[in-house]
């Protein structure tokens, strides 16, 4: 059951990060900032580095942490149908 907590807290952690990095365009509307990266503004290059690039980033965190939790799951499940046929559950 440990992994199924894991797993909760993994899916309500990325939901808050792609929301986060999805809309950070938002946010340098909201505060608008002068200057330049890279020979862009600002207010234009850092939500499309964040948008694209984070979205990019946090899928592949995403999918690595999943799988492994993943094969959290299927690992207790196996142990405990071997716990329950030693008990003779």
């Amino acid at each position: 059951m440990k992994a199924y907590k894991k797993e909760v807290r993994f899916t309500i952690l990325m939901t808050a990060l792609f929301l986060a990095a999805g809309n950070v365009g938002l946010f340098f509307s909201i505060f608008p900032v002068n200057g330049m990266l890279f020979g862009f503004p600002i207010m234009y290059i850092v939500p499309i580095l964040f948008g694209w690039f984070g979205i990019f980033a946090l899928t592949i965190v995403a999918s690595k942490l999943g799988n492994q939790i993943d094969a959290d799951i299927e690992r207790e499940s196996i142990l405990e149908i071997e716990q329950q046929k030693r008990e003779g559950a």
